[in-house]
């Protein structure tokens, strides 16, 4: 399971979380390569905040997929193999399906904040040795990209989506059959008709161009793309009070200063879309006002179902927040 990272990872991240308050390295494991746009704006943009915060004092080595395959990062990161991880909620369904409701939560990073959520969802990771530093929004949500636009059914019937658990639920309530496979087949899989579509981040078309091989997008948007970064729970506890002050403070300021830029990119990037060809296709009046809705019900019945009570209880508190659709 854990073949791809090397010895030397492995060591390093181990001497870093029993290490003292004065240790500068720690290692970063990011469920994406640089190439995935959240990756610059915000697990590298995190690092050069606290670099620059700390004087300098803290460093952190960041790590991609080529390590550890993304779907398999959560375990070495609770070992102390690593000492952070920069993922996404659904990708660890297997373990906790907790973080993922961030997904069907509010865009609206101080009421998050001070919700009690984030409270909820540390306290349940800290089962696995992780505290919850930060959940970082892209300022959008996410679509479903299709070789052929909507059709009389308005949804996805008789359709092979790409997806993964993010999106089983969602693609599934529109009678589309879910396929799972890595972001790097997609393109020769819409390529060759495999799938008829990939449900994906409204980010992505351009950077992976799937464009060429995918002619419509689907609207509304429904959910929140987040990106969720946590710490070794023994890595936290050997750091001063200083450092994991900064820690904070870094991942708050960057939830909302990365969210904006994230604004910024997502118009950029929806005009070059259509620039480069790709159609919106409008799902039918029996789903498009319920679209928001779905999603959420099928993230929370995931999260309720993974994470049991912990997972009943941040529901709870979101719906007495206002925070997520009913």
């Amino acid at each position: 399971m854990l073949k791809s990272f090397t010895l030397a990872a492995a060591a390093m991240g181990l001497m870093m979380s029993v290490a003292p308050a004065y240790a500068q390295t720690m290692t970063m494991l990011s469920s994406w390569d640089e190439t995935y746009n959240a990756v610059p704006v915000f697990a590298q943009g995190y690092i050069d905040l606290v670099n620059e915060k700390s004087g300098g004092e803290i460093d952190i080595d960041l790590r991609g997929p080529e390590s550890v395959p993304p779907f398999e990062q959560l375990q070495p990161v609770s070992a102390g193999l690593f000492n952070m991880l920069f993922t996404h909620g659904a990708y660890h369904l297997g373990e906790t399906s907790m973080v993922f409701g961030m997904d069907a939560v509010t865009d609206d990073p101080a009421a998050r904040r001070e919700s009690g959520l984030y409270d909820l969802i540390d306290q349940h990771y800290a089962k696995h040795n992780l505290k919850l530093l930060g959940v970082f929004s892209a300022a959008s949500g996410y679509h479903v990209m299709l070789r052929d636009p909507i059709g009389e059914d308005g949804g996805l019937e008789g359709r092979r989506i790409r997806a993964s658990g993010t999106y089983h639920d969602f693609v599934t309530t529109l009678n589309g059959s879910v396929v799972t496979m890595p972001a790097s087949d997609i393109y020769s899989s819409l390529e060759r008709g495999v799938v008829d579509g990939a449900a994906w981040p409204v980010f992505g078309a351009m950077d992976y161009r799937w464009y060429e091989v995918a002619s419509y997008m689907t609207r509304p948007m429904f959910g929140i793309n987040n990106h969720s970064l946590f710490i070794n729970l023994d890595t936290w506890n050997g750091l001063s009070e200083d450092q994991q002050s900064i820690l904070i403070e870094a991942a708050e300021e960057l939830e909302v200063s990365g969210r904006a830029e994230f604004e910024g990119l997502w118009a950029a990037e929806d005009a070059a879309m259509q620039e480069a060809g790709l159609e919106i296709t409008q799902f039918g009046p029996e789903y498009a006002d319920r679209v928001e809705a779905i999603f959420a019900q099928g993230v929370w019945r995931q999260v309720e179902d993974r994470a049991g009570e912990d997972g009943a209880a941040l529901h709870q508190l979101a719906l007495e927040k206002g925070l997520t659709a009913e």
